[in-house]
């Protein structure tokens, strides 16, 4: 008898095995493997649109009797073009057909009906553009210009497909040589970077099973990228004019070309868009391309300034448009906050003005002036020339070539200024910047840059002294020559020496060998310990990115020579900004301030954080104070200082000429100095610090007879914008 038993028996284990396949599958599908097929599902059926955030702006006081606020720093609301080649070049598309069964639009078309509207959006890329509005009125030359860039517009509108998927980056040469091997059709390796044309590929998962496992990732995941597909959105151009927008937006409403030009579509951007232009372009710095603040506030302050762009994600149809209100979900965007800074519009305008005309008198390299209210360290003014505009800061890259004769001749002309970069190619040509300085310009040289500040800093020296109880006013020493200090003689820098000398004369005259006196009486720990107590080699902590620390070698490694010369300001470095703050203390009681240069952040919902201002430390005493201030009112009456007199105002102030070297060696005569001058007024309440600084000036290698005529040009209009009467 047959036994049905066993049968059943091995049914149900037949079964079980089949149940725990299907088991296993399903955990597989559902739980290990659910992150990658959703991920490719939302790929292919969530699409997400942007909802970009605007930038906060960077605002200041319309001047200084004003709590009115206005921009440096904004948006304009400007529209972008771009086409869906899909929708374009198919108008009539259909999901189920494949693409090169769909009734085909007209590309060429749209583009000649787009091009004459476009190209004058494109003429600073090429040579007499300037298009006529009237066809009719068109020479020869511009019908070109019209017929080449409608080439190039069609073949951006014809092509509907995507040609170029990135699939990895830094591909090593091991790895590029292995993928060669497979000569997939449509797989190539350009510049370490391995790319597909999903077009030229015609068997996706031969060719994602064979490439797969060389770039890690699943053969799944590869067949999805490599797949053909079509093209939904090439950008044409951007920042159109509103002009050009109506008009646009007329023929895309006008029935006789309503259809050619279904798939061209205009959407509202935010650019960065800075209304003084170059006012003040070194604090600000620019934004780039990609939306980046870069160098100065746009720079430090991006995170705040730039916000947070908001998504619209929700399921999409197989035609690629959103189903509303299908898994809608909507992230709003969060604008950036504002800044307010402490930069005086006025003060900054008429300084950049007078900077602009004396670095080109003076025939400097650079010029630098920096307007600081010493009672709260607010910077009033922070100005460079040469400059450049954020709104156009690519300009700045612009060269010019040169013969290769003319700069063999430069190099060798002494008259020549051999700082000039020029950009050598491979080939054997020759460029330079049309602004002469190229991206240098960009530099917030009074932050970032270090100097020697030569005898401005006898001014600290002797307040150190004075503060010591070392020295009085009326101290003397004997200046009867140079004054030998291990192997060194220090020297007067005019080469005269004057016999008995009161300190206040010694600073009258900017005189080395009264240093070397002084600075032997402090010696070297306390002379460091001063310098410290003034901020030199210290970060100020100022709020713009890529400060200079300066230079100051520990007291314990000083020779007796370097105790001397760094009383007179070798051997020592700083920014001008750390000069400035010093200076600051010298005019405020004998308080150093901390920087101020951002006053306050407006949150989007109208929240603000406001920076007060900050005293670090007092440096000397109000006696010393008093005591010079006389002094330095002495060299400006009286001094090397005189330059800087200004008409019925007391002004206090230190001359500095520092010399800058090569190769180790000294420079001398025109063109080698880096010349300077603070100062502060009036005497009894001083308002004001200012500090002017020339690199390289030809016309004189002295800060008495650069600097110093700047200052007084400077502190004559802030007399004048402060209404602060005259004394004298």
């Amino acid at each position: 008898m047959y036994d049905f038993s066993q049968r059943i028996k091995f049914l149900k284990i037949f079964f079980a095995v089949i149940f725990l396949i299907f088991a296993v599958r399903l955990v597989d599908l559902q739980l290990i493997r659910h992150d990658e097929f959703a991920a490719e599902a939302n790929a292919q059926h969530l699409k997400k649109s942007i909802i970009p955030a605007r930038r906060g702006k960077i605002l200041v006081r319309k001047n200084y009797f004003s709590d009115e606020l206005t921009p440096l720093a904004t948006n304009h609301t400007m529209q972008m073009l771009f086409a869906d080649p899909l929708v374009l070049a198919y108008p009539k598309y259909n999901p189920k057909l494949p693409l090169e069964k769909q009734d085909r639009g007209n590309p060429a078309l749209a583009a000649k009906i787009l091009a004459p509207l476009l190209v004058n959006s494109h003429c600073d890329k090429i040579d007499g553009c300037a298009i006529k509005p009237d066809e009719s009125q068109w020479n020869a030359v511009e019908r070109k210009i019209v017929e080449t860039y409608e080439q190039e517009l069609r073949k951006i509108l014809e092509e509907a497909e995507r040609r170029r998927v990135v699939l990895m980056t830094d591909v090593n040469d091991l790895r590029t040589a292995e993928i060669g091997l497979l000569q997939l059709p449509g797989i190539s390796v350009k510049n370490a970077t391995l790319i597909a044309d999903p077009v030229k590929i015609f068997d996706v998962t031969r060719t994602a099973e064979q490439l797969a496992p060389l770039i890690g990732v699943s053969q799944n995941q590869l067949e999805l990228w490599i797949s053909r597909r079509p093209k939904r959105y090439v950008e044409i151009t951007h920042k159109i004019v509103p002009e050009l927008s109506q008009k646009i937006a007329a023929l895309k409403s006008d029935p006789a070309s309503r259809d050619v030009l279904r798939g061209i579509q205009l959407r509202d951007e935010y650019w960065r868009f800075y209304p003084e232009k170059s006012l003040g372009a070194q604090v600000l710095g620019f934004v780039d391309n990609q939306g980046s603040g870069q160098y100065g506030i746009e720079g430090r302050f991006d995170l705040d300034l730039r916000g947070e762009s908001g998504i619209i994600s929700g399921a999409t149809s197989v035609s690629g448009q959103q189903i509303l209100g299908k898994d809608l979900g909507i992230q709003q965007a969060r604008d950036g906050s504002d800044l307010v800074l402490s930069i005086d519009r006025i003060i900054q305008g008429e300084v950049e003005k007078i900077l602009a005309e004396d670095t080109q008198k003076y025939e400097a390299d650079f010029g630098q002036v920096i307007v600081v209210e010493p009672k709260t360290g607010k910077i009033l003014a922070m100005v460079h020339s040469p400059t450049f505009d954020p709104n156009n800061f690519g300009d700045v890259f612009t060269k010019f070539e040169i013969p290769a004769e003319q700069e063999e001749m430069d190099r060798a002309d002494e008259n020549f200024k051999q700082r000039i970069p020029t950009i050598a190619t491979a080939t054997g040509q020759f460029f330079r910047y049309f602004n002469l300085w190229g991206p240098t310009v960009f530099r917030n040289k009074i932050v970032s840059d270090e100097y020697e500040p030569g005898s401005v800093i006898k001014a600290f020296t002797m307040s150190a002294a004075l503060n010591t109880d070392e020295i009085t006013p009326q101290t003397t020493f004997e200046d009867i020559g140079p004054v030998e200090v291990d192997e060194f003689e220090i020297k007067n820098s005019d080469g005269e020496y004057h016999g008995t000398t009161t300190m206040i004369e010694l600073l009258d005259r900017s005189l080395n060998t009264g240093i070397a006196f002084v600075t032997q009486k402090m010696g070297a720990k306390m002379l460091y310990e001063y310098f410290e107590n003034f901020g030199f080699a210290q970060y100020t902590d100022i709020q713009i990115d890529g400060e200079a620390r300066g230079q100051l070698e520990h007291w314990k490694n000083w020779e007796a020579s370097e105790l001397v010369t760094r009383g007179f300001g070798q051997g020592i470095s700083s920014s001008p900004l750390q000069v400035a703050m010093a200076f600051s203390s010298l005019a405020n009681g004998g308080y150093l301030m901390k920087p101020l240069l951002v006053e306050k952040i407006i949150e989007p919902n109208g929240d603000e954080e406001i920076f007060e201002p900050e005293r670090v430390r007092r440096v000397i005493s109000e006696e010393t104070y008093q005591t010079i201030k006389a002094m330095l009112l002495s060299a400006v009456e009286n001094g090397t200082g005189r330059g800087a007199r200004v008409f019925g105002h007391s002004v206090m102030g230190k001359t500095g000429t520092s010399q800058t070297y090569r190769h180790g060696e000294a420079l001398t005569g025109e063109g080698t100095t880096i010349a300077s001058f603070a100062g502060f007024g009036p005497f009894d309440n001083p308002r004001f610090v200012v500090l002017v600084k020339y690199d390289y000036p030809e016309y004189s290698p002295w800060g008495s007879e650069t600097a110093a005529i700047t200052f007084r040009r400077v502190s004559t209009f802030l007399f004048d914008y402060f209404k602060i009467p005259p004394e004298k």
